[in-house]
């Protein structure tokens, strides 16, 4: 069963306050550029796999560790970030302008709302995520690298360091920890499987009670 980090992309412009065209194509600034290239010299390990999802941001920040080891495989995972609002609540706004759309669905705490057209329940992520652990777990490599999103990642969290929350109350617990223990850009969660199950890292797990505000997507 393989060791698995999780790194969040490095700063969008959409985390820099422009506006979202769409969900998947926003791309890193400069600083989310530096950011990538700073993290992969953390990886002193070849990895044994890569892991992106299908939106943009997440292939330019596992560029440079693609190229520090270019015969690595890489793969595209369905771990895109949590579509939580309609495409007609979240194009064409900044997150700022998205903040109060999302405020009220985290208040609604309704793992099965859908928002409207584009967008996917709580409770649908969260069997994403479930359905790439289990998926994780039976990998014959030995380090993966999984290069994914704010609320996936915090998410993944607080499933595998929290395991007796219902979806509801996960849901409930997210916009606390978000504000409290943010997944900062290119932070690195590290995740251990063995026969014994799957768990954050010790260190990791401690760091849920620590951290500042999160911004952006």
């Amino acid at each position: 069963m393989p060791d698995v980090w999780f790194i969040r992309h490095g700063e969008s412009r959409s985390n820099a306050g422009e506006v979202a065209v769409d969900r998947g194509s926003t791309l890193l600034t400069d600083k989310g550029q530096e950011q990538a290239r700073n993290v992969s010299l953390k990886i002193t390990t070849r990895p044994d796999l890569i892991v992106v999802t299908s939106y943009i941001r997440t292939h330019q920040t596992a560029q440079p560790l693609r190229e520090r080891y270019p015969d690595v495989p890489r793969e595209i995972w369905n771990l895109h970030e949590f579509s939580a609002l309609s495409e007609d609540n979240y194009i064409n706004r900044t997150w700022t302008q998205r903040t109060p759309m999302m405020r009220a669905l985290w208040e609604r705490n309704d793992p099965e709302y859908v928002d409207g057209a584009g967008a996917e329940s709580f409770a649908a992520m969260t069997g994403r995520i479930s359905t790439a652990l289990t998926r994780l777990r039976v990998r014959p490599e030995k380090f993966i690298v999984v290069f994914a999103h704010g609320y996936i990642i915090q998410t993944t969290r607080l499933m595998l360091g929290k395991p007796e929350l219902s979806t509801k109350a996960l849901m409930k617990s997210i916009p606390h920890y978000m504000e409290h223990s943010p997944i900062e850009n290119c932070s690195i969660t590290r995740v251990e499987m063995d026969a014994a199950g799957v768990r954050i890292h010790e260190e990791d797990f401690k760091n849920l009670e620590t951290g500042h505000a999160f911004e952006g997507d």
